[in-house]
């Protein structure tokens, strides 16, 4: 009845919206009907149903018109939802069925308002984090214009609520707008298929927050994949069957992260706790929907490595690795996701940078979000402003001052010098976890490396990738961003030593993928 009903309103557009849309829009009708269950879900769907109807039946007419049609080759139009058609006329019945569906969005409205102060308050935070459109593998591949026209709409749609609630608020002009972190990225993820993540390496206060958003429900209802940085994906296989909750021994799964072609020195073990907090989160929900956890760095086995020869052509290719398992297992599954990867490879330095193209190329416009410190110039030069923020806190970086920042040092807490980037150019918004001097890094412990197979594993490593030598002398928790003339060799991508010459075969392309282990 419900699909009947649906299929009657779209009979209210112009034939040629129909033909074009009207596929489309029934299967997201479906998904959403699958995913609403429940009186108070049923009466927001319609109720949205409604109001789209509502909004978009007479612009449908009023673009379809011959001279707005002639207008649109001489200015932009706004954000448009659907494109500009060609003429049809207004029928006598579809004025009959919208003032039918007028009184029903009323009445449901008044209804809805009857159910009770508690009910809707708990309905509109729901709302809040649910996304418009959630895509199943099952459903038809939409255009590149459809999801495109889709990004653009839900974007504008989160911009809206946001601005919105800051008006209420007093919020003005220039002034950051902060959101409590979790609430903040459940809502990007509601708003976009995909939200990229540029962390920094082994940050402890970090990985404590999103291991403690994998397992917010209404996150984790919504992503079905998480691609990290910090797994070497000739481990996929076992990763799939731990984060599915079957018993897989430790030592098996942690050669994911340990593993990493991208790792200079050994890895932390905040790695390992995101692995487990996500296998938790899938275990907590007993059966309903799973978060897979794709593996990112290339396919290099290091037991096979023993020259940088051997090693040249993965580190060559990690963005391009990295970019392919999003094309192949997010984008061809049109599925939503967080992309966790260092902030240097995400930040869009003059345009979006390599994996970010390869995600517009499919259609896709991602949200980005990087990790940032109160450093707004040299390592001394802190910004006070950033005291009074709730932690940990996102703020978008259109339109405000911190968006007006340097970015460099922002991201870098000090260590890279300002130039021209500015903080909105190079992303969307900011993830702040505290001042630059509270922020930690955590180690291997000394006693897993002295005299370890896996210590004399990385110093063999560490002569191939560095020519040089490391002494196992770091504390279980280091500052994550050191003065320069503190700095030693350290954790992931942080080592300072120069690598060797470039090998050879850093220009040939990846060996083909073994199967997964």
């Amino acid at each position: 009845m419900s699909e009947g009903l649906y299929s009657l309103m779209l009979r209210l557009y112009p034939a040629q919206f129909r033909v074009r849309y009207a596929d489309a829009a029934m299967e997201l009708f479906r998904d959403r009907s699958r995913d609403e269950v429940g009186f108070i879900a049923r009466l927001r769907l319609w109720l949205d149903i409604t109001r789209d109807l509502a909004i978009s039946l007479p612009k449908a007419y009023w673009q379809a018109q011959p001279a707005l049609a002639a207008q649109a080759t001489e200015m932009p139009l706004p954000t448009p939802g659907f494109q500009v058609l060609p003429s049809t006329g207004l029928r006598r019945l579809a004025f009959f069925y919208a003032v039918t569906a007028s009184l029903l969005m009323f009445g449901s409205l008044f209804l809805w308002v009857g159910y009770g102060r508690n009910q809707l308050m708990t309905m509109a935070s729901a709302y809040r984090a649910e996304p418009k459109m959630h895509a199943h593998a099952s459903a038809p591949a939409p255009t590149a214009e459809w999801t495109t026209i889709e990004s653009r709409e839900s974007s504008e749609r989160a911009s809206l609520a946001i601005a919105a609630t800051q008006a209420a608020a007093g919020s003005r002009p220039g002034e950051a707008k902060v959101m409590n972190a979790t609430e903040a990225m459940v809502e990007a993820i509601g708003a976009h298929q995909i939200v990229m993540f540029g962390e920094a390496h082994a940050n402890k206060q970090e990985y404590e927050w999103l291991c403690e958003l994998v397992k917010t429900p209404a996150f984790a209802e919504r992503v079905d994949d998480i691609v990290v940085e910090f797994g070497n994906s000739l481990y996929q296989k076992t990763v799939d069957r731990y984060i599915a909750g079957e018993d897989v021994p430790v030592e098996q799964v942690q050669k994911a992260w340990r593993n990493m072609i991208g790792a200079v020195g050994p890895v932390s073990p905040v790695y390992g706790w995101f692995y487990k907090a996500v296998r938790e989160s899938n275990l907590e929900r007993h059966g309903g929907h799973k978060i897979r956890l794709l593996l990112g760095d290339p396919y290099g086995d290091w037991e096979k490595i023993n020259n940088a020869e051997g090693l040249g052509p993965y580190v060559a290719h990690r963005d391009q690795w990295y970019a392919q398992v999003v094309k192949d297992e997010v984008l061809a599954q049109h599925h939503r996701a967080l992309l966790i990867m260092g902030a240097g490879h995400f930040l869009r330095r003059g345009g979006p940078g390599a994996v970010e193209q390869v995600i517009r190329a499919g259609g896709v416009q991602p949200y980005l979000v990087v990790l940032g410190t109160n450093v707004v110039g040299g390592y001394d030069d802190l910004d006070r402003r950033f005291d009074s923020w709730p932690l940990p806190a996102i703020a978008a970086l259109s339109g405000n001052w911190v968006g007006d920042l340097p970015a460099m040092p922002v991201v870098s807490g000090g260590l890279a010098a300002p130039n021209s980037l500015k903080m909105a150019d190079a992303a969307d918004a900011m993830l702040y976890l505290g001042p630059r001097d509270a922020l930690m890094a955590v180690n291997v412990p000394r006693i897993e490396l002295v005299d370890t197979a896996y210590g004399k594993e990385i110093a063999r490593r560490l002569m191939i990738q560095t020519g040089r030598e490391m002494l196992f002398t770091q504390e279980p928790e280091t500052p994550q961003f050191q003065k320069p003339a503190q700095q030693t060799i350290g954790q992931g991508v942080g080592a300072r030593h120069a690598p060797p010459n470039p090998p050879k075969s850093i220009n040939d392309p990846l060996p083909p993928r073994p199967p997964s282990q």
